[in-house]
């Protein structure tokens, strides 16, 4: 009887073990998986844009940017070459982000830097005038926030309006400056209805420019 429940004790050792082995493979393979995710949305989302599931629904994401490259004629000029080639290169790093709302100014330039990713996304453009003031810029993002709470929306700007946007959605942590020659910069800022400004960076994109 001893012989009997000593066998059936190293038995249930033995199987137990071997639960703790598979338990341990698993994880280890659960582990492999998500680094192989999180590299791939890495290559995917190189910009490092919030998810949806990572958006709260009192909670908005702004990436703003100014136009690309324009031409140097004309009192509403296009974009040059170099510009359009930076308008796709805009689509092609959004490609695999979700965006819900595009709001341009009346330009061509700001309006073409916008439309190859707006066209990919089947998105209709909304224009909205520039604020003159920082108090006019207040009012926009606010309206910008109240009405996309829980979304991601990009923003085209020019050199003497997205630095007081970037001002504004970072709670005047972020001061930046654009200079006439410089179009590679871009934006990403997250705010809460509740908690205000939660982060706001700046960041490069496509060719680099003075």
């Amino acid at each position: 009887m001893k012989k009997l429940i000593i066998s059936g004790l190293a038995s249930m050792v033995v199987f137990f073990t071997g639960c703790e082995r598979v338990s341990s493979q698993e994880n280890q393979q659960a582990a492999v998986e998500n680094r192989v995710a999180n590299s791939a949305n890495r290559t995917e989302n190189p910009l490092g844009i919030p998810l949806p599931s990572e958006i709260s629904s009192t909670e908005t994401v702004c990436i703003l940017l100014r136009h690309a490259e324009k031409e140097n004629f004309g009192t509403d000029p296009n974009l040059t070459n170099a510009g359009k080639l930076r308008a796709n290169e805009l689509k092609r790093l959004l490609e695999n982000v979700h965006i819900d709302n595009i709001y341009t100014t009346p330009y061509n330039r700001t309006k073409q830097t916008a439309s190859p990713l707006a066209a990919s996304k089947g998105i209709t453009i909304k224009e909205y005038i520039p604020a003159a003031t920082i108090a006019a810029t207040q009012l926009f993002i606010n309206s910008i926030l109240a009405q996309n709470q829980g979304k991601v929306v990009v923003i085209v700007g020019h050199s003497n309006t997205v630095p007081d946007m970037v001002k504004v959605l970072s709670n005047n942590t972020l001061n930046v400056t654009i200079s006439e020659t410089q179009f590679d910069n871009i934006f990403i800022t997250k705010n809460s209805s509740t908690a205000g400004s939660l982060f706001a960076v700046q960041k490069k994109y496509g060719q680099s420019t003075p």
